[in-house]
């Protein structure tokens, strides 16, 4: 059995979160700030989700269409580099958080045990239900639905996200392999458990710190990382 004050502290962290999507939801919904593309009314949710209050800073500051109102008023019609990381970020983000999520349940469902079963079977579930998620909100973002539009969703994805998703992934798996073999080995940490789903939020928040650069990276070689159809446009 994990210690009390440990179990305490996964719910309050997981409490935080759920605050902290509250905030954004009524923003967004309540205030009526919607989002020019969609798909990132969920990618900002997510994203509140598990790395809490500093996240609705982020969403504030660069997710909020008024803010993008607001510069274009005060005389500044593009975004900042720093906007288009954290956008980008938290898009691929929020395609890791979704994949974890569901390819955890999805995994504990049909009884995969990690204290048994070789951790890379969760890891490549995740991964490969990330990158799904990725193709899905690039293929739901536009009008039509065609085939033609399958592939160009898995190009964009291919060319524009599949590196980040993978640096966000890399740092999530090293934390958990530290959380199940080092940090957390007594007992095995399991979906059912809130501490689980604490070491959860650290690894996302460690990816989110890893896939910066890479992001900042492609934004540097001229890549259009952001999507279209945004007030700055």
């Amino acid at each position: 059995m994990q210690p009390t004050w440990l179990v305490a502290l996964s719910w309050a962290s997981l409490a935080v979160g759920v605050v902290s999507f509250a905030v954004v939801l009524a923003d967004t919904y309540l205030r009526g700030h919607r989002q020019p593309v969609r798909v990132m009314e969920i990618v900002w949710l997510v994203t509140v989700l598990y790395i809490g209050p500093a996240a609705v800073r982020l969403y504030w500051n660069w997710g909020r269409p008024e803010a993008f109102s607001r510069r274009r008023q005060e005389g500044h019609p593009r975004r900042p580099r720093r906007g288009i990381v954290v956008t980008h970020v938290s898009r691929c983000g929020a395609h890791c958080a979704l994949g974890f999520v569901v390819a955890e349940v999805a995994l504990y469902a049909v009884r995969f045990d990690p204290a048994e079963d070789p951790l890379w079977v969760g890891y490549a579930g995740d991964y490969l239900t990330a990158v799904t998620i990725a193709v899905l909100f690039r293929y739901f973002a536009g009008p039509g639905r065609s085939l033609g539009k399958v592939w160009h969703a898995l190009s964009n994805v291919g060319r524009i996200e599949l590196l980040t998703i993978t640096m966000f992934e890399v740092a999530l798996f090293v934390w958990l392999t530290l959380a199940h073999r080092v940090v957390f080995p007594e007992p095995h940490l399991r979906p059912d458990s809130p501490t689980f789903w604490f070491a959860g939020q650290l690894g996302l928040i460690a990816g989110f710190v890893a896939a910066w650069p890479t992001a900042s990276w492609q934004l540097g070689r001229g890549l259009r990382i952001e999507p279209r159809r945004l007030p700055y446009d």
